[in-house]
């Protein structure tokens, strides 16, 4: 991948919420319909199909249970390589609480989740795709465009040192590699090939990723990632209504 002094593209650059230019929002949508609502801030409504990646939930199960306690700002950095994923779904199942979407991704948003995080329990990183959804999607692109080329955003919130927003261009083989870079503190912000026939976009937020494709593609994804990446039935878009 080769760092380039560009600006995002045009055609997606209002929908990269940090730097984005929207200014209209549907709030009776956000009441209604989360997903398609942060769909319509994130990802442009002219696409086949679209997805939301929840990112995941994590669990330690090497802590003993009477050590299990309500987490607090003090409680002790555990290594990262001793908690497991847990998709949304069983995570809320594992809490005893019923699952929905929408109402999740509305508790996540909003910091209202119907449970206490404990002390063995990380929850959804906000900006930061799951390594396993990014390693899926470079996978399935393969599949069925080959090796595209693609250009990368990183708002400068993710990257270590907080200072410069980075682009970089490159082929959709060469993203896993990249991830690993000292200087890149998560996953990219926002992904999109020349070709314009997907994009993936990671808000620095929101604690899920939204996608835009074609329906092959995006039901490839959900294929391969069950009640971790989830279909959305997208509305006619009311800023296009509305005009």
């Amino acid at each position: 991948m080769e760092l380039i002094e560009k600006d995002i593209e045009d055609w997606i650059k209002p929908y990269a919420t940090i730097v984005g230019e929207q200014k209209e929002y549907d709030l009776e949508l956000r009441k209604q319909n989360p997903a398609d609502f942060f769909l319509e801030l994130t990802i442009p409504n002219s696409f086949e199909g679209y997805a939301i990646a929840l990112h995941s939930y994590w669990i330690n199960y090497n802590i003993p249970k009477n050590k299990i306690t309500e987490s607090e700002n003090s409680d002790e950095d555990l290594p990262e390589e001793e908690f497991s994923r847990v998709n949304w779904k069983d995570f809320y199942q594992l809490k005893q609480i019923d699952f929905d979407l929408n109402s999740a991704i509305l508790n996540s948003v909003e910091w209202k989740r119907p449970f206490k995080q404990m002390n063995n329990e990380l929850f959804p990183g906000e900006g930061l795709l799951d390594e396993e959804h990014l390693n899926s999607l470079v996978e399935t692109i393969n599949k069925i465009y080959g090796n595209q080329e693609i250009e990368l955003f990183y708002t400068f919130l993710s990257t270590k040192n907080w200072q410069k927003d980075l682009m970089f261009s490159g082929r959709i083989n060469d993203l896993p590699n990249l991830i690993k870079k000292e200087n890149l503190r998560l996953t990219p912000s926002l992904i999109y090939p020349k070709a314009r026939n997907w994009v993936v976009n990671t808000d620095y937020d929101l604690a899920f990723t939204t996608i835009g494709g074609e329906k092959k593609f995006i039901a490839e994804l959900v294929r391969k990632n069950e009640y971790e990446i989830y279909q959305i039935e997208r509305r006619k878009n009311v800023l296009q209504q509305r005009v």
